[in-house]
């Protein structure tokens, strides 16, 4: 965590959490992020992260990038929601941009940990449900996971880094 800029914490901390709590119990209780809640988030994160990077000169190729690469994983999330809905609901696919978004500002190490990680724990957590159920077909609220990334990612780059000889 020691090479993410501390002024990054601000928009995870005050933006990010917040909207990430709430999504995740309403994901959990009913089985769908609202839409009015992933646009605040998206919208409220990027004109933080604008904020900063308009503030903070050093910060800007790092969040503008972060914005190229969000841009990219909303159009193949959606489009991957619209052609095959069963790989990901589209509640998902609208979430994860504000994911990388925050992930990708706080550094590549912190992105590539988040997805990581977001990934194995989706994984267990696919096949607690499947033994519980008995059924491969039982769907479960991915929401939670992949909000989770940025904090998970936080917590495995230095991983990440001593993996890449960074």
């Amino acid at each position: 965590m020691s090479h993410v800029p501390a002024l990054l914490l601000l928009p995870l901390l005050a933006v990010y959490l917040p909207h990430a709590v709430v999504l995740s119990a309403i994901d959990g209780a009913e089985h769908r992020l609202p839409n009015r809640w992933v646009a605040s988030l998206t919208l409220l994160l990027a004109a933080a992260l604008a904020l900063l990077a308009a503030l903070q000169v050093e910060l800007r190729p790092l969040i503008g990038a972060a914005a190229v690469i969000a841009v990219v994983v909303a159009a193949l999330g959606v489009a991957v929601a619209l052609v095959a809905p069963r790989l990901i609901g589209m509640g998902d696919a609208k979430t994860a941009p504000a994911v990388v978004l925050m992930s990708a500002a706080m550094g590549p190490e912190v992105l590539i940990a988040g997805a990581l990680a977001t990934a194995v724990l989706g994984g267990l957590v696919g096949i607690v449900v499947m033994a519980a159920t008995r059924s491969a077909g039982t769907r479960f609220a991915f929401g939670p996971l992949l909000l989770a990334g940025p904090f998970l990612g936080l917590l495995g780059a230095d991983a990440v880094r001593a993996a890449l000889g960074t």
